[in-house]
């Protein structure tokens, strides 16, 4: 077999078995060695930043890493918003880029210029930032090492995508007949930790606390250890709240989970953490969008340990004074079944109280004063109507915050691109969604913002006769940015207002043959407005400058957020700690 075969016959041997395509030049040998491999197949898209958005959401719902090809130059550039996304949020992907022939290249002219061979262009030097390896084979041999390489980097340890860039003529070189997969090059190896050691430092952690309280972050749920975690909470009676990116690993009715924590988190739930004097975070980074922009004001009353994989991420923490343990999670239960925290009578009901006034409430107030449609009623409604093991995927701004909000979790799957956020990624994504797992109902939702980036693919949609359910928030604007400039900017809409539009959508869904369907009211979400025989696409029509509430304004902890609270409600809801009501 030649180079393009050998990736084939590759990918086919790691249970991979559909592979997201544009194609171009110097993809079309590997495009062709796809087609004609008995065990595999490939999936055509319009635009190669939607086949990484795509495989991104591969390994989310089935543990397999997505996979792309693309040509080179413009092919390959296209890819790296969506490489990115999987790279911030820790989800293997392995993406194949055709290039030039070696001896068209700049390197083997041996000179300094821009550019030898059309289209060439060094997309290892630009993807590596944002792969966690990328690296151009120029013989058969290194082919050979580096597609079993990358693979064990992209799916062990913190994971993460990886690029492989293959020239012209490997791809035609003749490989032989023999796949070489070694488990064991390129893995990341931990030690396993002493089971009874770690539970003695944690117990010691916990030692004297009257408050505690865990943090589950996305990397329980990506090590598996997550349904052991809870079991420990639940047994132990420690509350817990969760990031974002958790929120798909487990069951948002469990007795101990209090809400998600953050810039735009459940107001409850930030003033339980806030209030605490243990906080034990599990696989979370602890961004900006968690602490706020002032680490200083998180948590402030609490000792603070945080156990990750990623030892570079422990580094950010010597600052803080936080205590930290490197391993992988998970190892952690085996410890845990060993650690028994204790709290007080006064904590556990202080717990029960915020959980009872903020877990699931719509506490929003802007379309009761304008007397408007609620984003967060439209979420909750349909949340109700969707099957209970969707795939439910959200794109970026104030519609990812009006669902994630709002969305009770039961046997949902439910994402997004956490850390890089683009604008685009639940359309492709929901496309990935629908080829990895057919048969569940796929919701991607929307903002008319985002909705616009990757439009394009709703041609693949209707290509391929997927049955997705697309969701279109439209409040006419960047409604995340514009909140921004009212509180910064005296309310002046530059290029989120003024400069922006919307086209009909009616007419788009039309265009691209999908049904089509408006919501103007509540009364309009009724059981079938996400289902039909094809893709539907529902918009829904939001006051222009609808509000995410609640939401942290610059300077102020997380648990003041806007719309604020009065005095005497904010001490009633932080009786453990004072904090100062003023930005810092």
């Amino acid at each position: 077999m030649n180079g393009a075969d050998y990736i084939a016959q590759f990918l086919a041997d790691r249970g991979i078995e559909q592979i997201f395509v544009v194609n171009g030049g110097a993809a079309a040998f590997l495009i062709d060695a796809v087609a004609r491999h008995p065990q595999l197949d490939y999936r055509c898209f319009v635009h190669e930043q939607s086949t990484a958005m795509a495989a991104d959401s591969v390994w989310r719902l089935t543990g397999h890493p997505g996979a792309t090809i693309a040509t080179s130059g413009p092919g390959a550039t296209n890819l790296l918003t969506g490489i990115a996304c999987s790279y911030f949020d820790s989800i293997p992907a392995i993406h194949i880029t055709g290039q030039v022939n070696m001896r068209e290249s700049a390197a083997y002219m041996g000179a300094q210029v821009r550019q030898c061979g059309f289209q060439e262009t060094n997309i290892v030097a630009m993807a590596a930032p944002v792969c966690k390896y990328a690296v151009q084979v120029r013989s058969v041999d290194e082919l050979r090492r580096e597609l079993s390489k990358a693979y064990n980097i992209a799916t062990t340890g913190r994971m993460g995508p990886v690029l492989i860039d293959v020239p012209m003529n490997v791809q035609q070189d003749e490989m032989g007949d023999e796949v070489v997969y070694d488990p064991i090059i390129g893995t990341d190896f931990m030690p396993i930790p002493e089971a009874a050691a770690l539970a003695n430092r944690l117990n010691d952690f916990f030692a004297g606390a009257e408050r505690p309280l865990v943090l589950l972050g996305a990397g329980a749920g990506l090590s598996g250890a997550a349904d052991a975690i809870l079991t420990w909470v639940e047994r132990s009676g420690v509350p817990f709240v969760a990031s974002w990116s958790a929120l798909t690993f487990f069951d948002h009715g469990h007795p101990g989970y209090c809400g998600p924590i953050g810039v735009y988190g459940n107001r409850g739930a930030n003033s339980i953490l806030q209030n605490c004097d243990r906080l034990l975070v599990l696989g979370s980074r602890l961004d900006n969008r968690q602490r706020s922009g002032n680490p200083k004001a998180f948590a402030p009353g609490a000792r603070v340990h945080v156990i990750d994989l990623d030892g570079e991420e422990l580094k950010k923490y010597g600052p803080d004074g936080y205590e930290v343990t490197h391993i992988d999670l998970r190892n952690l239960p085996p410890s845990l079944d060993q650690v028994a925290p204790s709290s007080s009578q006064p904590w556990r009901s202080y717990v029960a109280t915020m959980r009872e006034d903020f877990l699931g409430r719509d506490i929003s107030t802007f379309a009761n004063r304008n007397g408007t449609l609620s984003p967060y009623l439209v979420m909750s409604r349909l949340n109700g109507i969707m099957d209970t093991d969707a795939v439910v995927i959200a794109d970026t701004g104030a519609t990812l915050c009006w669902l994630y909000q709002t969305f009770q979790r039961s046997h949902q799957a439910l994402h997004t691109a956490a850390g890089n956020s683009p604008m685009g990624y639940a359309l492709p994504a929901a496309i990935g969604a629908a080829f990895a797992v057919p048969g569940r109902q796929i919701v991607s939702i929307n903002g008319d913002g985002g909705f616009q980036l990757n439009l394009q693919e709703l041609q693949t949609i209707r290509h391929y006769n997927l049955n997705i359910a697309v969701v279109v928030v439209n409040n006419a604007g960047y409604g995340i940015i514009k909140q921004f400039q009212d509180s910064y900017l005296n309310s002046r809409y530059e290029a989120s207002g003024r400069g922006y539009s919307v086209p009909e959508l009616a007419d788009i869904a039309h265009a691209y043959g999908l049904d089509y369907r408006r919501v103007e009211s509540a009364d309009d979400l009724t059981g079938d407005v996400l289902r039909s025989d094809r893709a539907v696409l529902v918009e829904v029509r939001l006051a222009p400058n609808t509000l995410i509430e609640p939401k942290l304004e610059m300077g102020r902890p997380i648990n003041d957020q806007f719309p604020y609270m009065t005095d005497e409600e904010f001490a009633k809801a932080n009786p453990f700690v004072s904090f100062p009501r003023s930005p810092i």
